[in-house]
């Protein structure tokens, strides 16, 4: 799996880029982890969101959130992954349409 990402100047965020489509892929398409199938989904929405806040913050100039481990999402329990908080952003969730 390669993903260039030319646009994106930010090393880091680069990075935070292919992580999440790592988790997604490792989520749908290797299935694993099957007993917190709910959770690892939260887990990719939340960094997902993260992501898109670290986008955000580059293409405004501003500073991006702090750096955080990704999610691991074959680990037990059910509590989701979240960003660092406050992540800054201007709102709204393109997963649900707002």
């Amino acid at each position: 799996m390669h993903t260039d990402l030319f646009l994106i100047s930010d090393m880091d965020v680069r990075d935070r880029y292919r992580t999440l489509v790592k988790l997604a892929y490792d989520a749908r398409s290797r299935g694993i982890g099957r007993e917190h199938r709910e959770r690892q989904i939260r887990d990719v929405g939340n960094y997902m969101r993260y992501v898109q806040f670290s986008l955000e913050a580059v293409v405004d100039g501003a500073s991006r959130p702090d750096h955080v481990p990704a999610p691991v999402l074959e680990r037990g329990g059910s509590e989701a992954w979240l960003p660092p908080a406050p992540t800054p952003g201007r709102g709204g969730d393109p997963a649900d349409g707002s």
